[in-house]
């Protein structure tokens, strides 16, 4: 067995879990990072309908799954935030979690993206009583109320269409027109007899005494305004990388995100970016996995290749 400590992952997401397989295959034992829950965002997401050999999978039953398949190649996570990723002069990279501090010849990076922030003007008094960034997490308790979801995403739009199904009246609140969803996305939130559109629009203010209790927005092209009364508003504005705890230097574009070859090795020898933190067209679960499996194998070729 090759040592443990030759390959961190950070990020058990999709495409953490699929290096984290493949390099397990390879006879690799990587050492794996996660935060929050094993899947990554799938578990906020109410079903996954575009990943080959899935018919409309939940979300959190996908992430259910990863975390079974870790468990049949024994593979472990520890459950903590890691803190910095630091390059030595030989080469490795020292990662900082908790208290503690060890050195791996081998980072994947697989810590997906974060989420903007978005400030709803006079919301404050009730931040946490009507605006949520879940509606997996939290839309039950709106069932039967009026809510709003704020986003042109496909993200925002199925959170909207899975809201549809159990709230009276659902407004979709877009910066923009046309729609950043998918087609298939839109035509399935537009089915519901509760979904409503305002684009494009923004929130100019929000009212409520002790919980949200409406909106008004502004139409961005004439300025007219309209009120909506709403008790929930759930937040879908797009995402950014989340790297300040990468302490290397030169591999990240303009815009945060990590810079990779084909073999999703960045520009730094033993540092490989995946999933949505990497510079990619596409994020999806399927590229993630790909990625992941792509890392993986470079990682594994790479190593054999300085053990001889």
């Amino acid at each position: 067995m090759i040592d443990e400590k030759e390959v961190a992952i950070i990020g058990m997401g999709p495409g953490g879990v699929s290096a984290a397989i493949y390099l397990s295959r390879y006879g690799m034992k990587p050492v794996c990072f996660e935060k929050d829950l094993i899947g990554g965002k799938t578990n906020y997401t109410e079903k996954i309908a575009n990943y080959a050999g899935y018919l409309d999978e939940k979300g959190p039953q996908l992430g259910l799954n990863f975390s079974e398949q870790l468990d049949r190649f024994a593979i472990k996570t520890i459950y903590k935030e890691v803190k910095s990723v630091m390059p030595n002069p030989d080469g490795t990279f020292d990662i900082s979690y908790g208290k503690e501090v060890h050195t791996f010849r081998y980072v994947i990076l697989a810590n997906g993206l974060g989420e903007k922030t978005y400030d709803v003007k006079g919301s404050d008094k009730f931040s946490k009583r009507g605006i949520s960034r879940c509606a997996i997490c939290d839309g039950a308790f709106y069932k039967g109320k009026n809510v709003a979801v704020l986003g042109g995403g496909n993200s925002a739009v199925e959170e909207a269409a899975y809201l549809a199904s159990i709230c009276p009246n659902v407004y979709l609140i877009s910066h923009s027109v046309p729609f950043k969803a998918e087609q298939a996305v839109m035509e399935e939130f537009t089915s519901h007899s509760s979904a409503h559109i305002y684009a494009p629009y923004d929130i100019k203010e929000s009212r409520g005494d002790k919980i949200l209790e409406g909106l008004t927005l502004v139409n961005l092209e004439d300025k007219t305004e309209v009120d909506i009364d709403i008790n929930g508003l759930f937040i879908y504005i797009g995402s950014i990388p989340v790297n300040q705890f990468l302490l290397v230097k030169d591999v990240l574009d303009e815009h945060g995100f990590v810079v990779t070859d084909e073999k999703m090795k960045s520009k730094v020898d033993g540092l490989y970016a995946i999933g949505d933190c990497r510079k990619t067209p596409l994020r999806q679960v399927a590229t993630a996995v790909s990625d992941g499996a792509i890392a993986a194998n470079s990682i594994h070729t790479d190593y054999l290749k300085n053990r001889r």
